[in-house]
């Protein structure tokens, strides 16, 4: 199982989505989720889109993996 960090969505264009994680950007299909749109926090699985989230979520999720990994280090 592969475990991602939330991301915002920067850009939308006719391939997909734009998607900042962690200051690195990268391309993700909108195929399961098409009503993203710039500025959503989104999980992205395999290259794709795979959720929604609300920005408290988001932070909430990267607090969880950042304990985790400090505490797996």
């Amino acid at each position: 199982m592969c475990i991602e960090d939330p991301g915002q969505v920067v850009a939308i264009d006719a391939l997909g989505a734009v998607v900042d994680v962690r200051g690195r950007r990268r391309r993700a299909s909108t195929l399961v989720v098409p009503e993203v749109a710039v500025g959503d926090w989104v999980t992205v699985g395999a290259g794709t889109i795979l959720d929604r989230l609300d920005p408290a979520e988001a932070a909430a999720i990267q607090r969880t993996l950042d304990t985790a990994r400090r505490t797996s280090s």
